[in-house]
């Protein structure tokens, strides 16, 4: 028997069937995603020039001022961010990092991504955790450096021990500041909202944000009134990080509607009244 030409042809064209997968691959966890992203970040905020010019100055506040047993308080008390020291370059960065998908208008692109809106804006707030680390690494190198290693500065006849809440501040404004930066570069889609930032908030003459946080007064006697150091230490970073954490949600606010959201707004403001208040230093 002859075969059949068009059977032959069906049989030689017709496709290959593809076995069904038994086990489709998983989506990655949000946690996991949340944290992968936040690694890269913040990795990328610390390598930034800017930030690394900041902690440069704060470098050379650190040498200036760290120079008597009074100035070396201030310095290490988060005094060495202020200005135009690495608060101020965090908070640039972190904005400019933060609204880079609508500067670029890359959200098409970054629509087809695993990550929702929600997600890279929480990874964004966890980033500036990796400028806060580098601000420790710089406050402990400095303390050791200033007060030696039993970590007591000496003014004349004044010894003075150092405690860790005193050493905390600086740190904790660092990310303070950050949230603050992811806040306004994620409603902004402009560089230029940095950089007016950058001059309202932090550069002389105005720079109001470190008087406020801070009560800067450069004509106090911290060893009389024992500014930025007292009892009221603890309150202090108290209401830092209850800015801190009203920055981030408001951040958050921007693609998270939910009430959760709004607790943790009115918890966080609630903490920076009373920690504000609390901590206010002395004479103020």
């Amino acid at each position: 028997m002859s075969p059949n030409p068009e059977a032959m042809i069906r049989t030689a064209i017709a496709p290959t069937p593809v076995p069904a997968a038994t086990s489709p691959v998983a989506p990655a966890p949000r946690a996991a995603l949340r944290w992968a992203l936040a690694r890269v970040e913040g990795r990328r905020l610390i390598a930034h020039p800017l930030f690394v010019l900041g902690m440069a100055v704060s470098i050379l506040f650190t040498v200036v001022g760290g120079s008597d047993g009074g100035g070396g308080l201030m310095a290490l008390s988060g005094g060495i961010f202020l200005f135009v020291g690495a608060g101020l370059w965090t908070f640039v960065v972190a904005c400019l990092a933060t609204s880079r998908e609508r500067r670029d208008g890359a959200e098409d692109f970054y629509l087809g991504q695993p990550m929702a809106p929600r997600l890279r804006i929480e990874a964004a707030l966890l980033s500036t955790a990796w400028p806060a680390l580098a601000g420790t690494a710089l406050i402990a190198v400095a303390a050791i450096t200033i007060a030696g290693p039993d970590l007591t500065l000496d003014s004349g006849d004044h010894h003075r021990p150092l405690r860790p809440l005193e050493l905390a501040q600086g740190p904790v404004y660092l990310m303070f500041v950050g949230c603050l930066g992811v806040f306004v570069g994620s409603w902004t889609k402009r560089a230029y909202p940095a950089l007016l930032g950058a001059v309202i908030l932090f550069m002389p003459p105005v720079a109001w944000l470190p008087w406020f946080v801070y009560g800067d007064d450069v004509s106090r006697d911290v060893w009389d009134r024992d500014w930025l150091a007292g009892a009221a230490v603890g309150w202090h970073v108290v209401g830092i990080a209850g800015l801190a954490a009203l920055a981030a949600a408001g951040a958050m606010a921007r693609h998270d509607r939910r009430p959760r959201v709004a607790l943790i707004a009115l918890a966080a403001l609630a903490a920076a009244v009373a920690g504000i208040s609390l901590g206010w230093p002395a004479g103020m």
